[in-house]
């Protein structure tokens, strides 16, 4: 849970609601900005009117050299909120995780960027390892580096050992 009041300046947000499930996305907006190229950022939700996601190509500012075009490096930050799996222990579906795949691949090409960080809710279990999630949604790389798998959910049954939901995965 995330509870803020305030954004300091330097901080931005952005947002996607599908249904009465929202997603937010922060970043320092003096080290970062929006990638100014078209189809650059997608909104959408996995399911029907649930499970938010955000994909965003990002250029880092160089505040040394700021505008010239040495002083950006790109990054494709994903936002998201997964479903739930339907049974339990086993991993999503490509079907669940298509909207996202094809947003992450249209903003990718869009921004020619293929490095790729996910901070999400994936609702996987600690048997479904961040490589595998990796796999699924098709991020580019050889190599996952990922938080280590933490007993994140959920506060209602005391974070029972299969519960590591919440990653970030690059």
């Amino acid at each position: 849970f995330s509870n803020l009041t305030a954004i300091p300046d330097q901080w931005a947000r952005l947002q996607s609601t599908c249904g009465r499930d929202r997603v937010d996305l922060l970043y320092n907006a003096s080290r970062w900005r929006n990638s100014s190229l078209g189809g650059a950022g997608q909104v959408g939700c996995m399911i029907s009117e649930d499970r938010p996601f955000i994909v965003q190509a990002f250029e880092r500012i160089d505040t040394a050299t700021e505008g010239s075009s040495d002083a950006l490096d790109g990054v494709v930050v994903i936002g998201a909120h997964f479903p739930h799996p339907s049974r339990f222990n086993e991993s999503l579906s490509d079907d669940l995780v298509l909207p996202l795949q094809l947003a992450l691949q249209s903003v990718m090409e869009a921004s020619a960027t293929s490095k790729v960080v996910l901070l999400a809710d994936t609702n996987e279990f600690t048997s479904t390892s961040s490589d595998m999630i990796t796999s699924y949604l098709e991020l580019p790389g050889n190599t996952t580096m990922s938080t280590s798998l933490e007993q994140t959910c959920c506060f209602d049954n005391g974070f029972p050992t299969w519960g590591a939901y919440d990653r970030i995965i690059a």
